[in-house]
């Protein structure tokens, strides 16, 4: 009976969107709750779930993607399976295939990898993160920067963004640079709190932890703590490390990752790698391709520079 059901809501809710959102490209089965709004430049995908949101100017859902109440989405792509929790707001942000951002989150012109989540809290505002990345709680990433050579760092002086409603910088005029992108790699772990400053760039598979102030490059792989944030160790080898990154397993296909579950969590680093290099390499990403769901679904590769040795040791 469930079943049938379900086959007989579907045409009702296709109709029952087209009466509310006429012109409007909303994929089969998807539901939206009293309260939504959605711009006539918008799209969602198949079976999308919507509570009470706001889908702003061109903005696009792929499909299975859920939005909770009160959340803002503007300018915005998201792939299959996005999770958007309560009170989030959304500006000019690619996201990938299964990506999840928690309750209260800020994001702007954040560019983020598939099978990556950012937890509660979160300000991120001109960022690139790679595939399988974790940020943690009310981490703060892109704040920006005051010049600290001026005879005053109040922005009203400089600035013509006029932040405090005024300037007194005469228009035009070259300003400081108050903003710089900020690039995290992939398979990358931010604890709770950790500041970013602009600019900086941290390295695949790198540990920040919680409450940490990082204000230079962090190295792939690397432990990094404290204020300012320093390292701690290498997570691996000089060795294991370098075949890590030649590996660049956050590239494989689905299919592929699931089969390897039991090798990625454990701790034999050369067990994996022998089983990683043993196996036939997955074909390389068509490129090129200019469909959107096809293009924020596909790994973010990024360069980054060679560790430093280490004395290995046990990870917290």
């Amino acid at each position: 009976m469930s079943a049938l059901r379900q086959l007989l809501r579907a045409p009702v809710r296709a109709a029952g969107n087209r009466l509310r959102f006429p012109r409007r490209r909303i994929g089969s089965g998807s539901y939206l709750s009293p309260g939504c709004r959605v711009t006539a430049d918008s799209s969602l995908g198949r079976e999308c779930r919507v509570f009470a949101a706001e889908l702003g100017a061109d903005t696009h859902l792929g499909d299975h993607v859920v939005v909770g109440h009160r959340t803002r989405v503007v300018s915005s792509t998201l792939g299959d399976r996005c999770i958007l929790e309560t009170d989030t707001e959304l500006h000019r942000c690619t996201l990938a295939a299964d990506v999840a951002i928690q309750t209260r989150c800020t994001l702007t012109q954040v560019r983020l990898g598939r099978f990556s989540y950012v937890a509660r809290e979160a300000f991120l505002a001109e960022v690139t993160i790679g595939a399988f990345a974790s940020i943690g709680p009310r981490t703060l990433l892109g704040c920006g920067e005051h010049p600290t050579n001026f005879v005053s760092t109040a922005p009203v002086f400089y600035s013509p963004l006029r932040q405090c409603g005024v300037t007194f910088a005469p228009s035009p005029r070259v300003a400081p640079v108050e903003r710089r992108p900020i690039t995290v790699g992939n398979d990358v772990w931010l604890g709770a709190q950790v500041f970013v400053r602009d600019g900086v760039t941290i390295g695949d598979g790198a540990i920040v932890a919680a409450g940490a102030v990082v204000t230079a490059d962090v190295p792939p792989y690397a432990i990094m703590g404290g204020v300012p944030a320093k390292l701690i160790r290498h997570r691996f080898a000089p060795d294991a490390i370098a075949r890590l990154l030649a590996l660049r397993w956050w590239h494989w296909e689905t299919p592929r990752l699931h089969a390897a579950q039991a090798w990625f969590a454990q701790p034999d680093i050369d067990a994996f790698l022998h089983h990683a290099e043993a196996a036939p390499a997955d074909p390389a990403p068509a490129s090129g391709n200019s469909a959107p769901a096809e293009a924020i679904g596909r790994p973010i590769d990024l360069p980054f520079r060679e560790a430093k040795p280490h004395t290995p040791s046990r990870a917290h």
